[in-house]
Formats: C-alpha cells, sequence, structure tokens
C-alpha cells in the first residue's frame, strides 16, 4: 500500500485567510500613518527653532503649511510674492508656536514628545478700511473724520478708523491672549512723524489680586497725590513687573503695597512674552492734555482735541507734562503700555444712538443708551489716562453707570486696569473674522 501525506485542505484556507487579512491590517495602518503625517514635514532644526539643544536626540517635529484651509506644498519664504505673512500656528501634544520675523522661522514652546504635529497658518495682511469696510449702523467698524478740529495741525490724518457698537467683531489674539481692537488712530512718534497705528485693549481686565484688592493709579508719595502719568506708579507696574512678567511691587492707596506676580503662576495673568514686546511700539508719544471740570461736559471730538492739546495742571511748584515719551518718563519705565482715552470709549457708541450721542457730552452717555450701546463699557469704574487740569490729584474715569467725570483721587482704588497698547507700524492684522470664536490675529512683518 502506498502511503501519502495528508493535507488538510481546511487549514491551508485558514492560512491563506490569515495571511490576506495581515496584509490589508498592514496597508490600513500604512495608509492612516501615511495620511497622518503626509502633511507635515519633518524638521531637522530642532534646536534652533525652540532655543535649546536637541531635546530628543532626533529632531522629530514635523510641519504641515496652510494658507487658510489651503494646503501649502511648503513654507513661504521670508519676501514671498504673494505678500503672505505668518498667522499663527496650533500644535498637539500640548506644544505651542510662537514666530520669530527676523529668522523668519517658528518657536516651539513647551514641547514635551517626540512626533509633535505643528501646523504653521500663512495669509495676507488685513486693512481697516480697506478690507474691512466702515458701517454706517449696527456693530462694526466707523469711520471718523477730524475736520472741524481746528487747533489740531494740518498733518493729522483727517480720517480715523473705529469699531464701534455693542459687540463688533474686533477679537484679536495678541500675547497668547484675546485683545480687543480699538481702531486705527492718529499718534505722534518720537522721530517727529505724524503716523496711524493699531490701538488694542486687553479683553479681560487685571484684577486686584486676592487678599489685596485693587490698584492705585498713583499712591500717596510723600504724601502727595499726583496725576502725572509719567510719574505714576501704575505706569511703573504695567511697564516694568507686567512688561516684563515678573514678580515686583503693587501700590494701593496710602502705599499700601504688596508683591504682584505676573510670571503665570500667581492670581494674576502671565504679562507680555518675547514676541508680543516686539510688536508694542515704545516710540509712541502720548498726549496727556487734560480738562478742567469736574464732569467732562464736552463730546468726543472735544475730548479728543483737549487730549492733545496742551491745557494742564500747572502752579507755582507743580508743572505737568503734556505728553509721555522717552524724554519726559521718570523711572525708566518707557515701554508703551498705558490706559485708554476718554475720546476712545466716546467714539466706541455704535448703532441708531451713535450720530446723537456723538454730539453729547461724555458726562451724559448714561443717557439714551449712549452707553449701553458702547462695547467699551464695562458696568465697572475704568479709570483712563487724562488727567483734570484744574487739580493736581484728580484723574478722569468712566464710572459704573457709564459716564465721564472726575472726582476721584489717582490714589484711590482701581478694582479693574484694561491695558492699552498701540501696535508696531510692521505688525500686521491677519487672518480670523474677529469674532470671540474666530479672533483676529497679528504678525510681524
Amino acid at each position: 500500500m502506498k502511503l501519502e501525506k495528508y493535507e488538510d485542505k481546511s487549514k491551508k484556507k485558514r492560512k491563506i485567510v490569515l495571511i490576506s487579512i495581515s496584509v490589508i491590517v498592514l496597508i490600513s495602518v500604512s495608509f492612516l500613518l501615511y495620511k497622518t503625517f503626509a502633511s507635515f514635514t519633518e524638521s531637522v532644526e530642532f534646536q534652533v527653532m525652540n532655543g535649546k539643544v536637541d531635546y530628543f536626540g532626533n529632531s522629530d517635529i514635523y510641519f504641515a503649511f496652510y494658507q487658510g484651509d489651503k494646503e501649502l506644498e511648503e513654507m513661504p519664504e521670508k519676501d514671498n510674492e504673494d505678500n503672505l505673512v505668518f498667522s499663527h500656528g496650533e500644535c498637539d501634544n500640548g506644544a505651542n508656536v510662537e514666530w520669530d520675523s527676523e529668522e523668519w522661522a517658528p518657536l516651539v514652546i513647551n514641547l514635551k514628545n517626540s512626533k509633535t504635529k505643528c501646523s504653521l497658518y500663512f495669509n495676507r495682511p488685513i486693512e481697516l478700511g480697506k478690507d474691512i469696510l466702515p458701517v454706517e449702523n449696527g456693530d462694526g467698524l466707523y469711520a471718523v473724520t477730524h475736520d472741524n478740529l481746528e487747533e489740531l495741525s494740518s498733518e493729522w490724518n483727517k480720517t480715523e478708523y473705529r469699531f464701534a457698537g455693542v459687540n463688533p467683531n474686533n477679537y484679536v489674539r495678541f500675547n497668547n491672549e484675546i485683545w480687543r481692537i480699538i481702531g486705527l488712530v492718529n499718534v505722534k512718534t518720537e522721530s517727529g512723524n505724524i503716523e496711524q497705528r493699531i490701538k488694542i485693549i486687553r479683553q479681560d481686565g487685571i484684577e486686584g489680586q486676592k487678599d489685596f484688592g485693587a490698584y492705585s493709579w498713583d499712591f500717596n508719595q510723600d504724601n502727595k497725590i499726583s496725576n502725572d502719568w509719567t510719574n505714576g506708579q501704575l505706569k511703573d507696574m504695567l511697564n516694568g513687573i507686567y512688561y516684563e512678567s515678573t514678580i515686583g511691587d503693587c501700590y494701593q492707596e496710602i502705599k499700601t503695597k504688596t508683591n504682584c506676580d505676573f510670571t503665570g503662576n500667581g492670581d494674576l495673568p502671565k504679562g507680555f512674552n518675547k514676541t508680543a514686546r516686539k510688536m508694542i511700539d515704545s516710540e509712541i508719544i502720548w498726549n496727556l492734555g487734560g480738562w478742567n471740570g469736574n464732569h467732562a461736559a464736552a463730546s468726543a471730538d472735544m475730548i479728543y482735541e483737549k487730549e492733545r492739546g496742551t491745557t494742564v495742571f500747572n502752579s507755582d511748584s507743580i508743572s505737568r507734562p503734556i505728553e509721555w515719551s522717552k524724554t519726559t518718563d521718570i523711572g525708566n519705565k518707557k515701554n508703551g503700555v498705558a490706559l485708554m482715552y476718554a475720546s476712545d470709549y466716546g467714539y466706541a457708541v455704535g448703532r441708531e444712538v451713535r450720530s446723537d450721542c456723538l454730539i453729547k457730552s461724555l458726562s451724559d452717555y448714561n443717557k439714551n443708551n449712549c452707553n449701553t450701546n458702547n462695547w467699551l463699557y464695562t458696568k465697572k469704574e475704568t479709570r483712563l489716562l487724562m488727567p483734570q487740569s484744574s487739580d493736581s490729584s484728580n484723574i478722569f474715569l468712566i464710572n459704573s453707570a457709564g459716564y465721564v467725570y472726575s472726582s476721584f483721587w489717582a490714589s484711590d482704588r482701581m478694582p479693574v486696569v484694561w491695558p492699552v497698547i498701540y501696535l508696531t507700524s510692521n505688525t500686521k492684522i491677519t487672518w480670523g473674522t474677529g469674532e470671540l470664536n474666530s479672533p483676529f490675529t497679528v504678525s510681524l512683518n
């Protein structure tokens, strides 16, 4: 009898099925990995981009590049034909991106995991008044003309642009925070030029620390209260420890002080990062002209003119400066962080009440819905930069009812501070709709 090897055909079929399944799984996994990383280019410049030395030994951080929703094959060059500038970046694994405009390279911060993926977005700059057009009613950007301001120099641009209304789309991501655009505003520079700058204000005010309360515009120094911003303690705080993201003294009335922590590790928000500091224009001259009454019994246009005027408190022993600049600053803290003007508040009223409100006194903005149609109305006392010219210690504020007046000493407690800055001329607005969930971003060109 001839013996033959028995062949289990069912086992052979199972083997074929298993091999087929394995091949399908391998192809699927390969495709998934391809789809996951195909859009991302591996970086071999990790040490340069985050300023640290070879974090993982193998520099495996991946970048993908976009213009809006359109994927780009490579990162745009610094001086590209399409005039694209860096808009913003997003990373996984908890990392985030800052941008070095000089090196034209991303700075990856808080990088903890290998194979981190970052998407970099590039867009064309947005210009107020051109890409974002003025409206005649509702919430949005309004044109403000200064044809009738005879005392102003003829060099001043006759048209500014201000966001106004209840909630205009003027949200902007700056310093990894949400700020809001006040508008495109006339300024004087240290070089003597008359130019226009984008002016922004922090969306969330800086509140007093726990168990400390509020801040003072100026505390009782040598038993004197001063409405001189160039020598004010709030000026020193905003342009010192807040600007530098450090810890130092904060002041309250009658010389009460404590340590304020702007490092991001305390109760207060973190101060400015390196990229944000480059965008703050420290060459702007801030006007310190005052008003001589307890109430701002003047329209927005009149107050605008007075802020840029020469009326300040003067006596035999005291003479207030009319400008805050590098030459007038006391304490070497000229970094360009201040407060908003009364006119900023006046011009921020919008909708159907705007025309009526703009001819009213700011001291009457609690009437006829001038306050409720104004996005800068917070229902909290808001100190302003403008001093009272008939007194050496009083400053102007927006009170909780929404009108502007001055019956508070500069040393009185300020529950919330809203920092205001001008962006440098090479800072561009890009991307987004300006809505809170889709804010504009800023980038150095």
